[in-house]
């Protein structure tokens, strides 16, 4: 039986968002649906929330919902015209603005962040558009900077603007995020993505907003500042989760940084074995275009050669021209690295305190599959924990979570090598087993003759209790 192990993330917006085209993108090989809060109204992504859930049911596979945070991006305001060309070495000013400012004229770049003259010194550096655009500061008059433009191009209506980011005083959960995050959990969204994060506590406070809401949901931590490079560890030990967002990484860094920081986040959150996206233009080319270029489909194999948990499509299926051709030529692309006589197995690197028993047992479990020709290692879950460890182990056969919560079938999408399959709750063991041996053999994953390796608790239903292994015989 083949199975693609890592996952794939795909964007959803306006190319994407009716019930067919979903249905065609989850069967394309789509495991997590990204709603993206920088962009849309809560009105937009409640119908994209709904619909996604409904394509889902129809394919008949649990699909998680990501809601992506806005976090505090600092933008330029609007131009006269709509914007102008900003040509190397010529001297601008720099503007404090809000939403309201009237449009500027050429020489000036109004930029929507309070206390701009006061943030900025001589020698900063400053960049618009994803870098498309550098200016230098050379100096402050009054309210305003002066600056010189050492790398020119085509200036555009609030565009992106990123300042020095250890000097920036906007808190990395903004009003607006608050309000997104409110809307978020209300519908039930089974991940949560907080962008901007600088350090744990970033990621502490939006956890204790989910528990005082009753609703406790994973958190992804995207790293994308100096300051989540500065704090990764602490970071990566207080979240569910990490996301590579080298969108604003090659910002921040010199280009020929970003794969070293994208290998170094993946090694470390292998060790505390927390789940890693790795994101941004992997087949940008396909936004337009039907292949992919051969430096975009290496981009996407080095990713999963390196042991990343799933990969990410952001404009390609949000606005690009055919979402569903995208996510299977990324399937195809995993699958096939997955396949190669070069693919490593990276199971986590333990860092010497690894030995809880849920722990201990899911990585013995996968030992004792790899030793005894079992075809699947199968995880009994009421919270997920133990498919995650699971996962983690990187065994070299399958891992189908059953669980009979929908909330955890939707959430262990993400889960490298985890196939969620739903089963009734059951109290005791042998029935339990029993039942998923049938379910496997109905949907053609075992046959007769085959072993596979059981892990769940006992007693049977009571979550967090994990602590035994079977061997079952297929009947």
């Amino acid at each position: 039986m083949l199975v693609r192990r890592a996952k794939i993330v795909c964007t959803i917006g306006p190319s994407c968002d009716d019930q067919p085209a979903l249905e065609q993108l989850i069967r394309a090989g789509m495991d997590v649906a990204r709603l993206n809060f920088s962009h849309g109204s809560h009105e937009e992504h409640g119908r994209r929330l709904n619909t996604v859930r409904a394509a889902a049911d129809a394919c008949g596979k649990p699909v998680a919902i990501l809601q992506d945070l806005c976090g505090p991006k600092i933008r330029a305001g609007k131009f006269v015209g709509g914007g102008w060309e900003l040509e190397t070495d010529s001297v601008i000013w720099l503007t404090e603005a809000t939403k309201n400012t009237p449009e500027a004229p050429p020489g000036e770049i109004p930029i929507l962040y309070e206390g701009l003259a006061f943030d900025l010194q001589q020698g900063d550096v400053v960049l618009i558009d994803d870098g498309r655009i550098i200016v230098t500061v050379t100096r402050t008059d009054g309210e305003r900077v002066q600056a010189i433009v050492t790398q020119g191009g085509k200036l555009r209506d609030r565009v992106g603007v990123s300042l020095p980011a250890r000097r920036v005083r906007i808190a990395t959960l903004t009003e607006k995020d608050k309000a997104d995050l409110a809307f978020g959990l209300s519908h039930g969204v089974d991940y949560v993505a907080l962008s901007f994060v600088r350090e744990a506590d970033d990621i502490r406070l939006v956890r204790d907003i989910c528990e005082a809401w009753g609703r406790p949901t994973p958190i992804v931590a995207k790293i994308e500042t100096p300051s989540a490079i500065d704090n990764l560890e602490s970071i990566i030990l207080a979240t569910d989760g990490v996301m590579v967002a080298r969108g604003d990484l090659g910002v921040e860094f010199n280009p020929e940084r970003v794969p070293i920081i994208q290998r170094e986040i993946l090694g470390l959150a292998r060790t505390h074995q927390k789940p890693v996206i790795v994101a941004t233009e992997m087949l940008q080319s396909m936004v337009t275009a039907t292949r992919p270029t051969r430096a975009e489909s290496s981009d996407v194999a080095t990713a999963v050669f390196d042991g990343t948990d799933a990969v990410m499509l952001s404009q390609e299926t949000a606005t690009g021209n055919h979402p569903s051709l995208v996510a299977r030529m990324m399937a195809r692309i995993i699958t096939e690295a997955e396949q190669s006589r070069f693919y490593r197995y990276r199971f986590s690197e333990g860092p010497g305190e690894r030995a809880s028993v849920a722990e201990a047992i899911a990585r013995n479990a996968c030992d004792i599959a790899q030793e005894i020709g079992a075809r699947l290692v199968v995880a009994f879950t009421e919270n997920g924990l133990t498919a995650r460890f699971a996962s983690k182990a990187r065994p070299t056969v399958p891992i189908v979570a059953f669980s009979p919560n929908v909330g955890t079938r939707r959430r262990l999408a993400l889960l490298w090598g985890v196939v969620p399959l739903p089963i009734d709750l059951f109290r005791d063991a042998d029935q339990m087993v029993e039942n998923a041996s049938a379910i496997l053999v109905s949907n053609g994953m075992v046959s007769p003759g085959d072993k596979f390796v059981a892990v769940f608790g006992a007693p049977v239903g009571v979550a967090g209790s994990t602590n035994t292994i079977r061997v079952k015989v297929v009947e």
